[in-house]
Formats: structure tokens, C-alpha cells, sequence
């Protein structure tokens, strides 16, 4: 996926952010703008290059979720403010659906999977999410530990900023790199099962 201001002119050859990042490029982020928006995702992380993004990333999430096969095609936020119903329709996608438990979720999470979803669509895949895991509760947590599913014990899952997720056609690597050069948060690299990670605490990566 290409990491580019939008506003640019487009340009012959398209370089993706895999391949920046692996040269050590720097690559362009909009600044001067996140103002223009009076419901800005929070925890704010002044600086980052997600925050930057945010006026011109398509707030458009085409989302299913993997274990209640339900669908989502909606914008989250038009104008600078949230839509609440589209907000309340994606806390309840990203629910514990062994409890259905469904509290807030960390709205700049919505933002990195609409970042990521943007920059995919302008590579010309579909943008389309495949949700893994959203919210935990503290027992569906403790069950997965107790499976070995690899869970932490404090999982940001279980804190409402945390999506195990995969997007249609695009490596895992390539969605792990895009993330962490957003500089969303955490972002783990799920090898065997072919997804990454995102979450919206300090900026960490690992492997597994």
C-alpha cells in the first residue's frame, strides 16, 4: 500500500510502503490539517502520522466479522464529527461475541483500520477488513490463555483498543508494515495464521 499525500499529483511508477520502509525512505504526512476536525480519536498522540492523515483518510470501513460472519459498509464520521449510529453499529461488530459484551471502543482504532482501508483501495484492492478478534472480556481472555491462543493477560483486547484483523488481498506483512509506519499504536505480526495485530497503546511491534 502506497503512503503518499492524497493531494498530490499521482505519479507513473507506484512505490508501496513496504518497500519504502525497507529503504529507509521518508515518506509525506500531511500536517496543519487535524484541526478542521472537532471529534479527533483519542487517546491523541500529537505528531503521529495517523493523526496527520486523518482529513484526508476516507472514514468508509467495509468490515466482516470472521466469527458471526455479520457485515458493515459504513462511514463513521462526515464533516468532522462521528456518526453515532455507525459508531454504535461498529462497537457492537467489534464485540465479545462469546458474552456479546459490547462497551466503546477506542475510536482511533476505527481511524487506523480507515487509514489502512484508504491506502489499500488507492493501491486498488477492495479496502475490505476481515475482523479476527475485537474486545475481550477479562474471562473470554482467561479462556483463551487457558487455550493457548496466545492471549496476554493484558491484552489491550480486553481494554477496547485492540483488532486482530486481515484485509482483503494485501500481505500481512505489508498490513503490519503500513501500520506501524501510522504509528497507530502496537502492531503484532501473526505468521501462522496470517494476520496482524493493531492497537492503540504505546508504539511496540513483535512476531509470532
Amino acid at each position: 500500500m502506497t503512503c503518499r499525500d492524497p493531494q498530490a499529483p499521482a505519479r507513473p511508477a507506484r512505490r508501496t510502503a513496504l518497500r519504502l520502509l525497507a529503504g529507509g525512505a521518508a515518506l509525506p504526512v500531511l500536517g496543519g490539517c487535524a484541526g478542521r476536525y472537532e471529534a479527533l480519536p483519542s487517546p491523541w498522540r500529537p505528531g503521529s502520522r495517523l493523526d496527520g492523515l486523518i482529513p484526508a483518510t476516507d472514514t468508509y470501513l467495509d468490515i466482516t466479522n470472521a466469527n458471526t460472519h455479520e457485515h458493515l459498509a459504513l462511514r463513521f464520521a462526515d464533516d468532522g464529527r462521528y456518526d453515532g449510529r455507525a459508531i454504535r453499529a461498529l462497537d457492537w461488530m467489534f464485540r465479545d461475541w462469546r458474552e456479546n459484551r459490547h462497551p466503546e471502543i477506542d475510536p482511533r482504532l476505527y481511524w487506523a483500520l480507515a487509514a489502512l482501508s484508504t491506502a489499500a483501495r488507492q493501491d486498488g484492492h477492495s479496502g475490505r477488513i476481515e475482523l479476527l478478534s475485537g474486545f475481550r472480556t477479562r474471562r473470554t481472555n482467561a479462556m483463551l490463555q487457558r487455550q493457548g491462543g496466545g492471549a496476554a493477560s493484558n491484552s489491550y483486547h480486553t481494554r477496547r483498543r485492540a483488532s486482530d484483523i486481515r484485509l482483503e488481498g494485501v500481505p500481512m506483512e505489508q498490513v503490519a508494515d503500513y501500520a506501524e509506519w501510522l504509528q497507530v499504536g502496537g502492531v503484532g505480526r501473526y505468521h501462522e495464521r496470517a494476520f496482524t495485530h493493531i492497537d492503540t497503546g504505546p508504539l511496540r511491534t513483535w512476531s509470532a
